[in-house]
C-alpha cells in the first residue's frame, strides 16, 4: 500500500510466492461453501444495511450526547482498548508492521479488540479539530452493527469520511501515528467516482527539472510530479481505463507493452505504467496546446476498441509554467480546449482539474490559462505552492472530491481486485459504498464518506480458484455509472475554495478562484453543528500522549533493530527463513 519500498517488496514477494503457490498446488481444500454471485450478493445486503444505519447516525449528529464516544480512549496510537474486554492475541489478522525503520518491525501474532473498534486520523494537525471530533461522536454507535456483522471471511469493517477519519472493527493498535489517510486508497476513491477513464497530463519540460532552494530533499519539480502521478494511480481499480501523457516541446504517450490507448487500471498494468513514469525525463518547451489535443484523441482512439468504462471521463493536467509552443494566448487556447472537449451531442466529454506546481508569481499567464480552462469546462485548478511531495499527492489524489461533490442519485457497491491489506491482514478484497446525505430542502447530495468490509482473499479463493472469473464476477457487480451534474453553480465555486493541508480540510475564500467573481456562495465553517462544539478534553489528552504502539501492537515477538543496516540484513534473513519455511509446507503437506 506504498508504506515504504521495502514494505512494498516484501508484499509483492509474498503475492508472487501465493501465485506461485497456487499454480504449483492448486486451492487449499477448504470447509467454504457456496457459489461466488451469492456470497457477493450477501456481503453487499450486510454492507447497505451498514450503510442505512451509519446514513441514520450522520443525520442526528448534532443531537447525539456524544459523551461516551471520549468517555474510553478511542484513538489507535494511545487506547488502553487492547486489553480488557474483546481483546486477544490474534493470527487471524495477519502481520503487524512497525515501518519507520526498514524490516525491523515485524509481528505475526498480534492485539487486536473485536468488542470495541478504534480511530485514526491523518495527521497531528487534523486530530482534535471539530469535524474530527463530531465524526468520532456519530460514528461511536456502529460499534454494535460492527459486531453483529455475519460475513464470512470477513476481516476488517471500517467506516472513513471525508475528513479523513477511520474507524475501524476489529480495533488495534496503530504502530506508526498518522500513518493512515482512507482518503488515498483505491477503494475509498472507487466508492466516490465510480467506473472511470483518467488521463493524467504531466509536464515534462526542461523547467520541471527545477530544485526548489527550500527543497529538503533536493528533488526535482520533476520528481515530485513523477510521485504524485504515481500516487493517483494507487487510487485507481480495476474497472477504470487510464493513461499517461507527457508534454514539452510535442505530446507523447505514455505507453505500456507497446499500447498507445487507455488501459485497464489492473495491478499489473499500473505497475508496469509506474515503471514507465519514473523514467519520464525534463526537456524542452511547454506546449499546452498539444498535450489537450493528444489526451481527446486518446479518449476517442480508445473507445473505438472498447477501451474505457463507458463512464465519466478525467483529465488531470499537472505543470509548472506557461505555454511556449503551440498555442499560448490564454483566451484562444481556452477556447481551443473547449471546443474539443465539445461531442457532438453539445455535451462535454471530460472534466479537466488542473495543478499548477511552484509559485504563483512565476507565471501569471500560466494562472489566468488554467483559470479560464476551469471556467469554461466546469472544472477546476488548484495551486500547489508547497513544493514537496506530500503536498502534491494531497492535492492530486483528492481528485475524487470532484465526483463526489456533483454526485446525483444513490451509491452503489464497488469492489477492488485482491491487494495487499495495509494492516497487515495479507491478501483481501474490499467493498465499499459512499454515504451521501440527500437533502431536499436545499437541493444537494452532500457526500458524507465511505462504508467499507474487508474480505480474505483466502476465503474468497475457495469459492473461485479462476483469477480472471472472479474478477469478471466482481466487474459485473459494478457496471452502473455515476451521475454527475452541476446542480448549482455555487457546487463548483465553494469546491474550488476548498483547502487541503496536512490531513486538514478548510474552505478559505479566495476570490480570484471564482469563475463568477460576483458569486455569493456561503462556505462551510469549521464548527460542524451550530452553537456545539466537540472540542474535548479527553482528545486534546490524547493528542499531547499519543505515541507509537509498535510494542502494544504486537502479543508475540517484536523485533526491534539497532540500525539500518541490522534492520536490511535482519529483514532479508528473515524472509528467507519464512519463504523457505512456507514452500517445504507447500511440498510436504
Amino acid at each position: 500500500m506504498h508504506e515504504t519500498t521495502w514494505h512494498e517488496t516484501y508484499k509483492v514477494e509474498m503475492e508472487l510466492l501465493m501465485w506461485l503457490a497456487l499454480m504449483c498446488f492448486g486451492p487449499v481444500v477448504s470447509s467454504a461453501s457456496g457459489d461466488l454471485t451469492s456470497f457477493l450478493d450477501e456481503v453487499e445486503t450486510q454492507l447497505d444495511s451498514l450503510h442505512d444505519v451509519a446514513l441514520g447516525f450522520y443525520q442526528q449528529r448534532c443531537t447525539l450526547d456524544c459523551t461516551q464516544a471520549f468517555n474510553s480512549n478511542p484513538f489507535s496510537c494511545s487506547t488502553d482498548l487492547v486489553t480488557g474486554n474483546g481483546s486477544s492475541c490474534s493470527t487471524d489478522y495477519g502481520a503487524a508492521f512497525y515501518v519507520s525503520e526498514p524490516g525491523c518491525m515485524q509481528c505475526h501474532k498480534r492485539n487486536i479488540n473485536s468488542y470495541f473498534t478504534t480511530v485514526q486520523t491523518p495527521s497531528s494537525k487534523a486530530t482534535c479539530t471539530d469535524r474530527l471530533n463530531s465524526d468520532v461522536c456519530w460514528t461511536k454507535d456502529l460499534e454494535d452493527s460492527f459486531r453483529s456483522s455475519s460475513i464470512p471471511g470477513r476481516k476488517w469493517q471500517l467506516i472513513a469520511t471525508e475528513n479523513g477519519f477511520t474507524r475501524l472493527h476489529p480495533g488495534i493498535p496503530q504502530e506508526q501515528c498518522y500513518s493512515y489517510d482512507p482518503r488515498l486508497r483505491s477503494w475509498y476513491a472507487a466508492a466516490s467516482t465510480g467506473p472511470k477513464d483518467v488521463v493524467i497530463l504531466v509536464d515534462s519540460s526542461s523547467s520541471m527539472d527545477f530544485v526548489p532552494p527550500d527543497s529538503q530533499t533536493g528533488e526535482s519539480r520533476m520528481d515530485l510530479a513523477k510521485q504524485a502521478v504515481n500516487h493517483v494511480l494507487g487510487t485507481l481499480t480495476f474497472v477504470d481505463y487510464i493513461a499517461v501523457i507527457k508534454f514539452s516541446t510535442e505530446a507523447d504517450e505514455v505507453p505500456v507493452d507497446g499500447v498507445y490507448t487507455l488501459i485497464e487500471a489492473t495491478k499489473d498494468n499500473i505497475q508496469a505504467l509506474t515503471k514507465e513514469v519514473n523514467q519520464i525525463e525534463p526537456s524542452g518547451h511547454t506546449n499546452f496546446e498539444q498535450a489537450f489535443r493528444l489526451a481527446f484523441d486518446m479518449f476517442d482512439r480508445s473507445a473505438k476498441v472498447d477501451r474505457t468504462s463507458e463512464c465519466n471521463k478525467v483529465i488531470l493536467f499537472l505543470t509548472d509554467g506557461s505555454p511556449t509552443r503551440g498555442e499560448e494566448d490564454p483566451a484562444k487556447l481556452s477556447q481551443i480546449i473547449t471546443s474539443l472537449n465539445r461531442g457532438s451531442n453539445g455535451q462535454k466529454k471530460a472534466s479537466i482539474l488542473s495543478y499548477s506546481i511552484g509559485e504563483l508569481t512565476e507565471g501569471e499567464t500560466r494562472q489566468e490559462i488554467l483559470h479560464n480552462i476551469a471556467c469554461d469546462n466546469n472544472g477546476l485548478t488548484s495551486d500547489v505552492e508547497t513544493e514537496e511531495v506530500i503536498g502534491l499527492q494531497e492535492q492530486l489524489s483528492q481528485y475524487h472530491d470532484y465526483f463526489s461533490t456533483l454526485h446525483t442519485g444513490p451509491s452503489h457497491t464497488v469492489w477492488t481486485e485482491p491487494y495487499l491489506d495495509s494492516f497487515g491482514a495479507e491478501q483481501v478484497v474490499t467493498a465499499a459504498r459512499a454515504l451521501y446525505n440527500n437533502d431536499a430542502v436545499n437541493a444537494s447530495n452532500r457526500f458524507v464518506g465511505v462504508i467499507s468490509v474487508d474480505i480474505s482473499y483466502e476465503y474468497i479463493r475457495q469459492l473461485e480458484s479462476n483469477y480472471d472469473k472472479l474478477l469478471e464476477a466482481l466487474r459485473q457487480k459494478q457496471t452502473t455509472c455515476p451521475q454527475i451534474q452541476v446542480a448549482k453553480d455555487c457546487d463548483l465555486e465553494v469546491l474550488r475554495q476548498k483547502v487541503y493541508d496536512d490531513g486538514t480540510v478548510a474552505y478559505v475564500p479566495n476570490v480570484n478562484k471564482l469563475c463568477n467573481s460576483g458569486s455569493i456562495c456561503s462556505l462551510p465553517g469549521n464548527q460542524v453543528c451550530p452553537d456545539t462544539s466537540f472540542q474535548y478534553e479527553q482528545c486534546q489528552q490524547h493528542k499531547t500522549t499519543s505515541q507509537n504502539y509498535k510494542k502494544e501492537a504486537c502479543c508475540g515477538e517484536f523485533v526491534e533493530c539497532t540500525s539500518s543496516a541490522d534492520s536490511l540484513h535482519w529483514f532479508h534473513l528473515h524472509r528467507l527463513v519464512f519463504l523457505h519455511s512456507v514452500l517445504l509446507f507447500l511440498v510436504f503437506r
